[in-house]
């Protein structure tokens, strides 16, 4: 599996916009991730980090590949000041659990 992280520095008072963009918009719906989240930090309420969590590389590259994800990009331009307002990391899960509700 393949967990990707997304960090996201909007532009000052954006960062709701942003939010409602995400919830409105169906972005991580139209992802196809197993299981996807977006979380505001507790210790700087202008970061926005969004994670998702892919059943393998080829499933990720589809997604990073697609004209919907570029439409999307595309959509965001507007809630940031600069290019250098998103962070991309992506990680190799090597040992995951599921808890039942």
């Amino acid at each position: 599996m393949i967990l990707s992280v997304l960090t996201l520095q909007p532009a000052d008072g954006r960062i709701e916009d942003l939010i409602t963009f995400y919830r409105e918009g169906g972005v991580l719906e139209a992802s196809g991730a197993l299981s996807t989240q977006v979380m505001v930090a507790e210790d700087n309420p202008t970061t926005l980090v969004v994670t998702a969590l892919w059943p393998d590389d080829e499933a990720y590259t589809v997604w990073q590949n697609s004209p919907v994800r570029l439409e999307f990009g595309r959509s965001m331009a507007s809630f940031f000041d600069s290019g250098d307002s998103a962070r991309s990391h992506r990680f190799h899960v090597v040992h995951h659990t599921d808890r039942e509700s």
